[in-house]
C-alpha cells in the first residue's frame, strides 16, 4: 500500500479492530467472510492483523472494508467513507504543495509560440508574395538571348 500518515493508519486501525470485534462476536470465520465479500482470506487477515503494507492502494481498501462492514451487518459504506475522505485530503493537499514548489514554465513556452508565429506568418508572406522579376532583372538574360540569335 502506499504511504499513509500517521493519522489515516490510526483511522485504518480503528476500523479494521472495529470489524474483527464484531466478527469475533458473531463467532464468523474469516473463510466464511471471504466467500460472502469475494475478498482473499489473505487480505482479510492482513487488515485485521494491521499488516498494512501487504495491501494494495487505498482506493481498493476502500472497497474492501465496505465490503466486509455489509458482510457483518454494519454500514460498510460509511466505515469505508472515514478512510477514503481521510486519504483523499491528504492527497489533496499534497498536490497542492507540489503545484507551488514547481517553477512556472509557462513563458518560455509562450515566448516560443509567438516566435513559431512569427516564422509561420514570415513563411506564408514569402510564398504568397514571391519576389517580383523587374525588367532590370531581365535584361542580362535578354542580352545574352539576343547575342545567341545569329544576325541575318
Amino acid at each position: 500500500m502506499t504511504l499513509l500518515n500517521q493519522a489515516q493508519v490510526e483511522q485504518l486501525k480503528e476500523i479494521t479492530t472495529q470489524l474483527r470485534q464484531v466478527r469475533q462476536e458473531k463467532s464468523i470465520c474469516i473463510e466464511e467472510i471471504a466467500a460472502k465479500t469475494l475478498i482473499r482470506a489473505g487480505v482479510l487477515q492482513a487488515l485485521e492483523e494491521e499488516r498494512f503494507e501487504e495491501l494494495p492502494e487505498p482506493i481498493f481498501v476502500q472497497g474492501f472494508i465496505r465490503r466486509y462492514g455489509d458482510a457483518l451487518g454494519l454500514d460498510g459504506n460509511a466505515l469505508s467513507h472515514t478512510l477514503i475522505s481521510n486519504v483523499v485530503c491528504q492527497k489533496h493537499n499534497n498536490y497542492h504543495q507540489n503545484l507551488d514548489n514547481k517553477p512556472k514554465a509557462y513563458i518560455p513556452l509562450v515566448l516560443t509560440y509567438i516566435l513559431l508565429l512569427v516564422a509561420a506568418s514570415a513563411g506564408l508572406f514569402y510564398t504568397l508574395n514571391p519576389p517580383r522579376i523587374t525588367s532590370e532583372s531581365l535584361t542580362p538574360e535578354v542580352n545574352s538571348q539576343q547575342s545567341m540569335v545569329p544576325n541575318k
